[in-house]
């Protein structure tokens, strides 16, 4: 994704504008959807890696998996590839979840993103029928990159002024897009954190892959400070028991305040995405 960085996505558009970099990657470099067919029919693959979504609704599990024997033991959550297809010729989209945990092309470019911002990234694939949107119009609370691989997905943003927050949510107003666009494969498109948003294939299946880049948040951030403060005083945790209310309160007052004084930034910001990637990893 070096591409990214010398188009400047992180140097002058992060958090800024969006940007659409054409032809910036190779789709053969990445996962296809005769590889996720593959995967389907005979692969450990299971929920919740994957699922289907059709205009933001999500069908019971139950209807796109099954169980298997696996070496003498009936296990739930396999992919019931007809039932999968099915879906999708009725107009629903696979979604693949967190798939740099298994497809090491895909982990590259999240330890490449991560390199280059200070952000936990996780990963999903939608693959879409003709016509079709797998996600109702939505705002997430991170910023997006999407590589497409496969067909031509429409885009529709509404980054209106009262539409972009912090927060993740379907309360957008879809009635007046700011931007229309196509995507092609090998194009590449960023979003600012919280640009509401929408997409539809164009013309026949569409496959991308995004990525949501996530910022420590404060609640991160205090969450991360805490954590640190036990572990270079563990004696707050183990000694409370024998103290009141007040006195408690007011030893992790103090404790806290001097903690911060000698606390640096970079310090604090790497023990909050140590953290955060932990999880999305």
């Amino acid at each position: 994704m070096d591409t990214l960085r010398g188009e400047g996505i992180f140097a002058d558009a992060w958090n800024k504008e969006f940007r659409i970099l054409r032809g910036a990657v190779d789709p053969a470099g990445h996962l296809s959807s005769a590889f996720i067919e593959q995967k389907l029919d005979a692969s450990l693959l299971r929920w919740p890696y994957f699922s289907v979504l059709r205009h933001g609704a999500v069908p019971p599990e139950s209807a796109y998996t099954r169980s298997r024997d696996v070496i003498g033991h009936q296990r739930p959550g396999f992919p019931d590839a007809a039932a999968v297809r099915r879906l999708m010729s009725a107009g629903g989209t696979l979604k693949l979840n967190q798939l740099s945990d298994w497809h090491r092309p895909t982990r590259t470019v999240v330890e490449e993103l991560q390199a280059a911002a200070p952000v936990a990234v996780a990963s999903y694939v939608f693959w879409t029928p003709p016509e079709s949107r797998g996600m109702l119009p939505h705002r997430d609370a991170s910023h997006v990159v999407a590589l497409q691989l496969e067909g031509r997905k429409e885009w529709q943003l509404y980054a209106g002024a009262q539409q972009v927050r912090a927060d993740a949510g379907l309360d957008v107003d879809a009635a007046h897009p700011t931007h229309t666009f196509v995507l092609e494969p090998g194009d590449v498109l960023y979003l600012p954190h919280g640009w509401p948003h929408d997409a539809v294939a164009r013309d026949g299946d569409s496959l991308h892959l995004t990525f949501t880049l996530t910022e420590p948040t404060p609640d991160d951030l205090l969450e991360a400070l805490g954590r640190h403060l036990l572990d270079a005083d563990p004696g707050l945790a183990h000694r409370f028991h024998t103290t009141t209310l007040e006195q408690r309160t007011e030893h992790v007052r103090t404790a806290l305040l001097a903690h911060t004084r000698h606390l640096d930034d970079d310090t604090w910001a790497h023990a909050a995405l140590t953290a955060m990637r932990e999880v999305t990893g």
